[in-house]
């Protein structure tokens, strides 16, 4: 199940969806995500244990690029097919669910917007990783 998987390429998706979010949620879009936290939850983001909140954040983006990668070892997905593949598993599974925060949560729009743009752009980004840095079989 994990000999097909490059996990040189896991670990670089892993670190550029970390910085990606840093830089997203951060100086891109932080003081509007912030705003529309406040609006749909009636207060601030608690930011008051960040190591916790950043070490689960990275186990949970290290679970989402395993899983594409698994995804694309199975499908025999490689070059840029990895970022057609990344958006329709973003659209069918992710957008999906996060719609769910809008429709029956009543989230604000611009969150979810905020939210959604961050995860279909890592998809992409994971995408071309993994697409372009498959697993080759080495001759013996």
């Amino acid at each position: 199940m994990f000999k097909n998987i490059n996990w040189i390429a896991v670990i670089i998706a892993v670190v550029l969806l970390e910085v990606l979010g840093f830089l997203w949620y951060g100086p891109v879009l932080g003081e509007a995500w912030s705003v529309a936290y406040r609006d749909s939850i009636g207060r601030d983001p608690d930011m008051s244990n960040l190591v916790v909140t950043q070490s689960l954040g990275v186990v949970n983006t290290l679970i989402l690029v395993f899983g594409l990668a698994w995804v694309f070892a199975r499908l025999g997905v490689n070059s840029l097919a990895g970022i057609g593949t990344a958006v329709a598993a973003w659209f069918f599974f992710n957008f999906t669910t996060m719609a769910i925060e809008y429709i029956y949560m009543g989230l604000a729009p611009n969150l979810v917007i905020i939210n959604m743009g961050y995860q279909l752009l890592a998809y992409l980004v994971a995408g071309a990783v993994l697409g372009l840095m498959p697993w080759r079989a080495r001759d013996s």
